[in-house]
């Protein structure tokens, strides 16, 4: 037996946990020098290995357990440490010379560090998280290499001779990562494999953001052939087993411009005060079979995914803009959830089934705010439906009173919708308005998430449920502190409850700082996420709650529907197999989900930027939006943010505590009116800066 072995057995087989090194020595019988330089080689290569824990500061060891290790997603900073983050537990510090090689977005193997709370060392790279990234081609005579757009991914790339597609030096590219360096510090090595052009050509922006976010508007052959295949026309053999509800009134309320339409709804009012609310959903099981060339695309994608004037489907167009959208006067399968709802707002009873509809028209937000307001040619031009579209107004403030007595936190949504000129440039930034329209088609759908999710949980059938965790104390005291500094009256409460946080909104919508209040309030909150596990809706108040009503864009609700129409089918025989379909389609989905998020975020940013270089120069009321040691970040009453450097400010003094900054000029402090001026915009780094214009108001 070698000295590892011996030292793995008396650490393995010991009482105790921890032992110093003489203690060690002594167990080996090791007295000569020799022995004991043997012995310490011995300690060394076996931390190394990773079998053993060295605690530095006691000068001790122990045996490596399974609580040791884990797996989470590297975040790079660009002075070389990072933060591991970890699903389900709190984020991890990795200091720059324990990043073992891992760059930005890699899923990593980490150890925690003894003797170091919150703190981690990345034990082996398990995926690469950029394989591709996006950068400007920078080409002289000594160099090739390109500098990627995304900064937290701290190397240039270079690239070696004919290795660069011919493309210009300038030019935005994408490049394949063939070689990571041990340390993240040094360059890394790649090919370019896609030329997008100069980043002031028409939507090379655009291009860049859904490259670096992995996103294509095709897809894989044999998908794209399986989905040409598929009939464009209901065929009888599709009626099979389905109710025909062709002859009632359906209809879809949608945007103008979308293409994708999933759900349809129809209603009627009861003698006896109740409703009958049909909400009719596109029936994608029916065209994509589960393990099909389709569903293992859609499964990799997780979601459709939206850009200003682009969007990224989940499906093929036959499919997404095809056979499954419901099109005014088609014939189109559905799955249908027809509820009767007392005049209270509760669901008394319900059904759920396979049907085929005929939507009647095709509605939009815009036209059906319009005659609600009184719009009388519109009324007339719709009048088979306008008696419905009341009696839906008023079944949606029903809904909606009912939800808030139950606990539903009444979030604002904060969508822009952009300008353009005939060259495609953007021209404006305008704060989207949404009319009581939008909020009928939202408490129809949760009424139909919600009905559909309790089905499934009496069903006993495995399933996708949409989860929301009760938000962090912690993160809430931080925010009621902040309302108590802009002179919002709130007490910090024993507990937080849904009731306490509703208080707070309608507190704060009652002064300027709603907006800036409902978004802080939104990142104190957990994110919302899938779970095979129903853990209830801590935002809408719910204890079971699923996503149903939008099959053509998310995995999640195609899954949702599978398992639904097996519990219909009267002999469902749900196996284990099932269960870890919902428990793989929920962890995909919720992670597709994040990266939407970000890359949808992160295309609005870029088009704000565009806007943000035509006003160069220009002044602006602003609103103090965040507040750092660095400096001040400002918002525009059109939701462009820029940062107002501490450098332009003078000395300064960062006040957490009352999460202001103190200077020359005054107090800036969260939700302050402040006037600036577009200094500079960085279109690469997606940055705009401002300076402090004269202020027609002192600051504080």
């Amino acid at each position: 037996m070698d000295i590892t072995q011996q030292l793995y057995e008396i650490l393995s087989n010991s009482h105790s946990d921890w032992f110093s090194t003489k203690q060690l020595y002594e167990m080996l019988h090791a007295r000569t020098p020799a022995e004991r330089k043997e012995a310490a080689a011995a300690l060394r290569r076996m931390r190394e290995e990773r079998l053993l824990v060295y605690d530095k500061r006691n000068n001790r060891y122990r045996k490596v357990t399974d609580r040791d290790f884990g797996t989470a997603v590297f975040q790079s900073n660009a002075k070389g440490f990072g933060f591991l983050l970890v699903e389900g537990g709190d984020d991890l510090f990795v200091p720059p010379n324990k990043t073992n090689g891992a760059f930005h977005r890699d899923k990593v193997l980490y150890r925690k560090t003894d003797g170091a709370r919150g703190e981690a060392e990345v034990v082996k790279v398990l995926e690469r998280g950029m394989p591709r990234l996006v950068g400007t081609y920078c080409k002289s005579r000594t160099s090739r290499f390109v500098s990627p757009d995304e900064r937290r991914f701290v190397s240039d790339v270079y690239i070696p001779p004919k290795r660069d597609m011919g493309a210009q030096n300038g030019q935005k590219v994408v490049v394949r990562v063939t070689y990571y360096p041990r340390d993240n510090r040094n360059d890394a090595e790649g090919e370019i494999v896609s030329v997008l052009g100069f980043p002031d050509e028409r939507n090379v922006d655009m291009l860049s953001v859904a490259a670096n976010y992995n996103l294509s508007q095709t897809f894989p052959e044999a998908a794209e052939k399986a989905a040409r295949a598929l009939p464009q026309k209901v065929t009888a053999s599709d009626l099979v087993g389905r109710r025909d509800l062709r002859g009632e009134r359906i209809f879809t309320i949608d945007g103008e411009d979308a293409k994708d339409l999933d759900d349809a709804v129809g209603i009627t009012q009861n003698a006896d005060g109740s409703f009958t609310l049909g909400v009719h959903i596109a029936d994608v099981s029916h065209y994509v079979p589960l393990g099909g060339e389709v569903d293992s695309a859609a499964f990799e994608r997780g979601t459709s995914v939206y850009f200003p004037q682009t969007v990224f489907p989940m499906l093929p167009t036959p499919l997404s803009n095809g056979i499954c959208s419901l099109y005014e006067g088609e014939d189109r399968l559905a799955l249908s959830c027809v509820m009767r709802i007392t005049g209270g707002g509760e669901v008394a009873d319900f059904q759920l089934f396979p049907s085929v509809i005929r939507s009647c028209h095709r509605m939009t937000y815009a036209d059906v705010q319009s005659i609600l307001d009184g719009d009388k040619a519109l009324a007339s031009r719709y009048s088979d439906i306008t008696p419905d579209l009341f009696a839906m107004d008023r079944l949606a403030r029903i809904l909606s009173d009912r939800r808030g007595k139950l606990g539903n936190i009444p979030f604002a949504t904060r969508e822009v919708s952009f300008v353009y000129d005939d060259d495609g440039e953007v021209m404006d930034v305008v704060p989207a308005e949404n009319g009581f329209s939008h909020e009928i088609i939202e408490q129809f759908m949760l009424a139909a998430n919600e009905t559909a999710a309790r089905f499934a949980r009496e069903s006993g059938c495995p399933f996708v449920y949409r989860v929301h965790a009760k938000p962090d104390s912690d993160k809430l005291d931080v925010l009621f502190a902040l309302m108590r500094s802009l002179g919002i009256d709130v007490k910090r409460p024993k507990r937080y409850d849904n009731a306490v946080l509703q208080d707070a909104l309608a507190k704060a919508s009652q002064t300027p700082y709603f907006a800036l209040v409902n978004d802080v309030m939104l990142r104190s909150m957990q994110k919302a996420e899938y779970s095979d596990v129903n853990k209830g809706h801590f935002g809408l108040a719910s204890d079971c709650y699923c996503h149903f009503t939008s099959p053509i864009r998310r995995y999640a609700d195609l899954t949702v529907h599978r398992m639904i129409k097996r519990a219909l089918s009267g002999d469902p025989r749900f196996t284990a197999d099932d269960r870890r379909i919902c428990r793989e389609a929920a962890l995909r989905a919720s992670a597709r989900e994040k990266s939407a998020d970000e890359a949808e975020r992160k295309a609005d940013d870029v088009k704000k930027c565009a806007y943000a270089s035509r006003i160069v120069g220009k002044e602006f009321e602003a609103v103090v939006s965040g507040v750092t040691e660095c400096g001040l970040f400002a918002e525009l009453p059109n939701t462009v943010e820029g940062f107002l450097s501490a450098d332009k400010l003078g000395a300064v003094q960062y006040d957490a505590d009352r999460f202001c900054l103190r200077c020359a000029s005054g107090r800036y402090s969260l939700g302050d009116k402040v006037r600036v001026r577009v200094s500079s915009v960085d279109r690469q780094a997606c940055r705009i800066d401002f300076d402090l214009a004269p202020q027609k108001v002192p600051a504080k």
